[in-house]
């Protein structure tokens, strides 16, 4: 996996956080939260990948017992005890060489009698039957399967689990991480969150990993219990403490991600290393996902206007637009948080011109670089639109270019970055 967002520092916060725990050997449930989109199933991956690479050593063979439940692959289900009992055999199952096959079994047998019972309850039959993995565990008990009462089934099936669970506990620390609970409907989600607390709480050595956005399911608690309810008493019942992730920072390998795309622009050297610097700035308050969106469509759009190769400024210019366009769908503020990082760009290169960007005076001063070819083509879309903005005497769609030296080498990338413009206002 590439890190692309500079993760380590955060990647050893959370190993650090899980290897205290783990020494301190008792039971604990913590979330890392951010925002939808900046990267926390990716940081989980990092983090599980990590662990068990230090299991390779023999002196970490047996710290660890991981189970990877995803709440967003398995929300079809009405009742999320089923596949959160069913990652529990499963990972069990990978790792039975280092598992008594009597804990094993009892877990098997008794969850699938449970599982089984409730799902035929449900839809009429038990689907468990054509599942292969559980297959053996159940044909022994076919007969008696739905032989007993539900609740009585489901105290068996739970308190075998936790059994099983503790006696592993006793050799190595359990860590149940949780992903993508932020994307299920509300009603799931709050299943799964008491679920885990009903089922794992107070077993020692037990790590409960969730990754949530606790503004968004602040949100889903009030959707599911009411306006009234104190969000924050409720969240301390289940989770112990908060992991704070942020969007991330670029790594120097973040332009390999876009690197098709980038190099269908050129320029000097320093021109180049200026927009390698921007881009990132200007994303700085984008999530990963939404900044892959905005390259995607700007590549779209770009392959729709020209086959031609351009300026680099035209590529910073094109990102522009689209970031622009993203924040202002979202919130007057974060328009405004943009246009700001845009103005100090701005007035790290023309801090004696802040009052007359768009004048000749500007364009002189600032000779052939790429700020001033952004500006070029933002003022030419933006008198292409209104022109009773422009000069008096004044063809709007000129712009003084008499005082502009490089203006007419730049006509037809300037047409081409007010094609972009409408068509980035058309495909939204």
């Amino acid at each position: 996996m590439i890190d692309y967002l500079q993760r380590t520092q955060d990647l050893d916060n959370l190993i650090t956080v899980i290897h205290n725990l783990s020494q301190m050997k008792t039971g604990s449930t913590f979330a890392i939260n951010g925002q939808w989109g900046c990267g926390k199933t990716f940081l989980l991956n990092l983090l599980e990948e990590k662990l068990k690479a230090n299991c390779e050593d023999t002196s970490e063979e047996s710290r660890y017992f991981i189970v990877r439940y995803d709440c967003w692959k398995n929300n079809f289900y009405a009742e999320p005890i089923i596949p959160m009992l069913s990652s529990v055999i499963e990972a069990l199952d990978l790792e039975s060489a280092n598992v008594t096959d009597g804990i094993l079994d009892t877990i098997k047998e008794t969850a699938s009698e449970y599982i089984g019972t409730l799902l035929k309850n449900r839809l009429g039959f038990n689907p468990i039957n054509i599942v292969d993995n559980l297959d053996k565990h159940i044909q022994k008990r076919q007969e008696a399967t739905f032989a007993f009462d539900n609740i009585f089934a489901l105290k068996k099936a739970l308190n075998s689990v936790r059994d099983a669970l503790a006696e592993l506990a006793e050799n190595k620390t359990i860590l149940f991480i949780v992903d993508e609970l932020d994307r299920c409907l509300p009603e799931y989600s709050i299943r799964v969150l008491e679920n885990i607390h009903h089922i794992f709480s107070g077993i020692d050595n037990f790590i409960t990993l969730l990754a949530i956005d606790r503004n968004e399911l602040t949100q889903v608690i009030k959707t599911a219990y009411g306006t009234d309810i104190d969000t924050s008493a409720y969240l301390k019942k289940i989770i112990d403490f908060y992991v704070q992730l942020d969007f991330g920072k670029p790594a120097s390998d973040y332009w390999d991600k876009y690197s098709d795309f980038s190099s269908r622009f050129f320029g000097s050297d320093i021109s180049i290393n200026w927009c390698y610097n921007v881009i990132p700035t200007l994303m700085a308050n984008l999530d990963i996902r939404t900044q892959e969106k905005i390259w995607k469509k700007a590549e779209l759009i770009h392959n729709m206007i020209t086959d031609n190769v351009l300026d680099c400024s035209c590529l910073v210019y094109e990102l522009v637009v689209l970031i622009q366009d993203y924040c202002a769908s979202q919130s007057a503020q974060a328009k405004s948080n943009f246009r700001s990082i845009l103005d100090k760009l701005l007035d790290d290169y023309i801090k004696p011109l802040k009052k007359s960007y768009y004048d000749g005076e500007a364009y002189h001063k600032l000779g052939d670089h790429p700020i001033a070819r952004i500006i070029w083509y933002q003022k030419g879309w933006a008198l292409s639109q209104n022109p009773v903005l422009a000069p008096r005497d004044l063809d709007s769609t000129i712009r003084v270019p008499y005082i502009c030296s490089y203006a007419k080498s730049i006509k037809e990338a300037d047409e081409l970055m007010r094609k972009f413009t409408q068509l980035s206002r058309v495909i939204e």
